[in-house]
């Protein structure tokens, strides 16, 4: 029997669950392992890997950490790339993916890609600085998740309040201009192997320019083919910068119909029925087939 470990946190067990109900067929297990809770052995010989009284030893490693779950799982998948255990979305993906500021700077770097600029200040420059980038801003924490910690500025003097009020957190975020999006509305897609495989729409409850669907957004599914063809071919693009094998790419139109990349997520959801009543599971089925796939192809 083959061991898949998901490397992450027990709150979205659930959705590595429904990957595992996949795998099981093809005599594949899967664990979900808190970084944390893994204990090591490490000797001339090399690690060794315990978890919950019993030795770990996967055959393929799947990267699924965030907030402070990331640094420790990035420690282990070092260790476990240093065994000889095949990793997906691994250290580097994780922790660029996770530092949103730096994932921008990838973005940005690439043509094909329309990102949007951004700014991390030490201090809150003067206003003249602040004008010439123009308003409305939006300050994002380097580290998030779920739509949290977002707050949008339209003018010099709310971001100046702003700053007085949160001065000792100003290096955890970012800033970068808002865009309106047409019909107030983005984009998720799913992304396996470089390839989109689910997308659906979200718009902000009550019209709010937030429209994450844990933060109470709607959503509407929609088949790939049905989106426009360079906003699909933009996401997929993202991913392959990302180095990320399996990400949501949050993807917008602006009010012109011009598709820009909002972020790419390197922990997505899977189970997208948990948020979105009616949804089928292609993502799980499809990344399944991804992880089942990639031990075929590593004589795994």
């Amino acid at each position: 029997m083959k061991t898949v470990i998901f490397l992450s946190d027990y709150e979205d067990e659930v959705e590595y669950q429904a990957v595992f109900d996949f795998l099981a067929d093809d005599n594949i297990r899967g664990i979900t392992v808190k970084p944390c809770e893994v204990s090591i052995t490490n000797g001339s010989s090399g690690c060794c890997f315990y978890f919950r009284g019993e030795e770990l030893k996967p055959d393929l490693v799947v990267g699924y950490a965030y907030l402070a779950d990331l640094i420790p799982a990035i420690k282990l998948m070092k260790l476990w790339r240093m065994s000889g255990v095949k990793v997906l979305n691994g250290p580097e993906v994780l922790f660029s993916g996770q530092n949103k500021d730096l994932a921008s700077a990838m973005f940005n770097s690439v043509e094909g890609i329309r990102h949007l600029p951004y700014y991390k200040f030490s201090a809150l420059p003067e206003q003249e600085v602040l004008e010439s980038i123009g308003f409305p801003l939006v300050a994002k924490p380097v580290n998030g998740a779920c739509g949290c910690g977002l707050f949008k500025f339209d003018s010099c003097a709310e971001l100046s309040e702003w700053v007085q009020l949160n001065g000792d957190i100003i290096s955890n975020y970012y800033v970068q201009p808002y865009i309106a999006k047409q019909n107030n509305e983005d984009y998720r897609i799913v992304v396996v192997n470089h390839k989109a495989c689910y997308g659906y729409s979200r718009r902000g409850v009550n019209g709010h320019w937030v429209t994450n669907l844990t933060q109470d957004g709607s959503a509407k599914i929609f088949e790939i083919h049905e989106l426009p063809p360079d906003l699909i071919k933009m996401a997929e693009k993202s991913s392959e910068v990302a180095a990320a094998l399996f990400c949501g790419v949050d993807i917008a139109l602006d009010e012109t119909g011009q598709p820009f990349i909002i972020e790419a997520n390197t922990c997505p959801a899977i189970k997208i029925s948990r948020y979105l009543p009616g949804a089928d599971n292609t993502v799980e089925k499809t990344f399944a087939a991804f992880i089942r796939q990639e031990l075929i192809r590593h004589d795994i």
